[in-house]
């Protein structure tokens, strides 16, 4: 490991050294109800410890703070507690007081077998827009603009004119989205639609050049993620069939594009939505408060999310239907870092001695989480704070885990157990504090799917809605959009771009096709296709169009004369007679 990493880890440690964690005892079973559901994963006081940009970290780093600290002697326990050599949970469980004499220089899940970075699969992406298609492929537009079309079909007769509900394709669909990411990187969600399309200079000149504010709500009104058409059968068996194609296809994805650092994290992000929904989440600690509740697996360093799953509640029998326990919905997320060596930190509604030894056997995974305290497998003195003494930490040890029990103030405990560590060492960077270094990792290694959740709300392309697969879907672009920009950032070392003017070049991508379009379209004010030219969107006309328009009334006569005519502006396609046309010589035309 070089210095630069070593200093790196040590600024992670430090800064998430003046944090304290706090543990929250709640039930640890999930119920399903038509309404909102109140969620027992509660824990906005745990925050983040650090926010950096992506940088190379290796296991060893885990050795840095041996020099600044030193390791904790019995001082601080009570003689009762001297006079042993064993702890005993209530279920039995045996913790040894002092730490086992001979330690393997690394365990099993302690060792890296895959170097992270962008995999194969990925690398040839060096534009934007080839970055962003890994997580939006062709073929999941086309999915989508199969099913809008149908659904489109389906209400065009509550329509007087047909043309008012025309049929989609893949082109305007990513102008929408562009639309949505430029809307999300100038901070304008909460703007309705009629104020972004006005034409006083309030509003944003750029979105009526690429469709009308009624093309663009009624796309947003009728778009679709699956086929109408036998739905209601599908939902008996799969609450969230509305968008599961799409969703697995993302995920899939986030799988296969990047291979994650040592260091990543579980946790849950609440997408905001207030609609019916039979699985909506209402947490009181979050910002939003309701909405639909997304598990997700990120990386510590990028904050790069490798998996996500939405938490549908109990979902009818059949073959969609999961246990939602803590457990095993890590289990799941961490199908893309099974038996790679990698730190998972997880948050005490997901830890346990059950897991910890789980993810060691059978997928060499490390696991680093505070725990509650009802957990049985925790000696009695853990949690007791009776005549303890403030920041004294209590250790104990099994066979392949460490349990610290520490006191940060007065009445309160935190526990934290560890598959990584087998020591005592307290970190002396944290001062009077005297925290372990156990915490200190923990504090710094917690926030991944946080700050995740802070950079997608930051620039977020969710708007008001009271379709749930429609708020999924903005957080899928909201999570593609952060993913993508990582991707091309490793792809392209030597053009760093901020995450704004990551998202407004994105976005004017995504419209440039349909913009293009448009300047072909004869009836289009000429006020909007000046804009367009001033924009840079401007497209010469091709054969193909000069051909289409071989012959008809032109573009500048008064429409009584009706004066037919074969000639086409070499530049924007539009018919032109003799009268209107403007002889000029090659030297001339080059020079304007």
């Amino acid at each position: 490991m070089d210095e630069f990493q070593r200093r790196r880890i040590q600024q992670m440690l430090d800064d998430a050294s003046d944090e304290e964690i706090w543990g929250d005892i709640s039930s640890d079973e999930n119920e399903d109800a038509e309404q909102s559901q109140v969620s027992n994963h509660d824990t906005d006081t745990e925050q983040s410890g650090y926010s950096d940009e992506d940088n190379g970290i290796t296991r060893d780093t885990i050795d840095v703070c041996d020099e600044k600290s030193y390791h904790e002697s019995d001082d601080d326990l009570p003689l009762a507690m001297r006079l042993v050599d064993s702890y005993y949970g209530k279920d039995g469980t045996k913790w040894n007081r002092e730490k086992p004499l001979q330690i393997r220089r690394a365990y099993a899940q302690n060792v890296l077998t895959e170097k992270s970075g962008v995999k194969e699969t990925a690398r040839q992406a060096k534009t934007i827009l080839d970055s962003w298609y890994i997580f939006f492929p062709k073929s999941m537009l086309e999915i989508i603009v199969k099913c809008t079309n149908v659904y489109i079909q389906k209400v065009r007769p509550n329509f007087t004119r047909e043309r008012d509900a025309s049929d989609t394709n893949i082109a305007e669909i990513k102008a929408v989205i562009g639309i949505l990411y430029m809307i999300g990187a100038i901070k304008c969600g909460h703007r309705s639609s009629e104020d972004l399309w006005k034409k006083d200079g309030t509003g944003a000149e750029l979105f009526s050049c690429v469709m009308s504010e009624r093309r663009f709500r009624f796309i947003l009104r009728y778009i679709r993620f699956d086929d109408v058409r036998g739905r209601s059968e599908r939902q008996k068996i799969d609450k969230i069939t509305h968008i599961r194609t799409i969703f697995e296809m993302f995920v899939s994805s986030c799988k296969t594009a990047y291979s994650m650092s040592e260091y990543t994290c579980i946790d849950e992000k609440l997408q905001a939505f207030r609609g019916k929904c039979s699985f909506r989440q209402y947490i009181p600690s979050k910002p939003a408060k309701y909405g639909i509740k997304i598990f997700a697996l990120c990386d510590n360093l990028n904050f790069y999310t490798g998996n996500l799953e939405i938490y549908a509640g109990t979902q009818p029998d059949g073959p969609f239907k999961v246990d939602n326990g803590a457990a095993s919905v890590v289990k799941r997320l961490i199908q893309p870092i099974s038996k790679t060596g990698r730190n998972v930190t997880t948050d005490n509604w997901f830890t346990s001695v059950e897991l910890a030894n789980d993810l060691q056997k059978t997928h060499k995974l490390s696991l680093l989480g505070t725990l509650r305290k009802n957990k049985r497998q925790i000696p009695p003195e853990f949690t007791q704070t009776k005549h303890r003494i403030i920041t004294s930490s209590y250790f104990a040890f099994s066979k392949n885990q460490t349990l610290v029990s520490y006191m940060p103030k007065k009445n309160k405990i935190v526990l934290v157990l560890s598959t990584m560590h087998f020591d005592k060492a307290i970190d002396t960077n944290t001062n009077e504090a005297r925290k372990p270094e156990i915490i200190t990792l923990y504090n710094a290694t917690k926030g991944a799917v946080d700050n995740m959740d802070r950079m997608t709300e930051n620039y977020t392309v969710a708007r008001k809605s009271f379709r749930w697969p429609l708020t999924v879907f903005y957080s899928m672009l909201n999570i593609g959009g952060v993913n993508a920009q990582i991707i091309y950032q490793e792809n392209c070392p030597n053009n760093k771009k901020t995450r704004l003017d990551f998202l407004k070049c994105l976005s004017r991508e995504l419209m440039k096709e349909h913009m293009e379009y448009r300047c072909t379209i004869i009836s289009l004010p000429k006020e909007i296709k000046n804009k367009i030219v001033k924009y840079g969107f401007h497209v010469n006309a091709t054969e193909e169009i000069q051909r289409f328009r071989q012959s008809g009334r032109c573009s500048f006569c008064d429409r009584n004369k009706d004066r037919k005519t074969t000639k086409v502006c070499t530049n924007c396609a539009r018919l032109i007679c003799r009268d209107h046309l403007i002889e000029m010589c090659p030297s001339c035309c080059e020079e304007m």
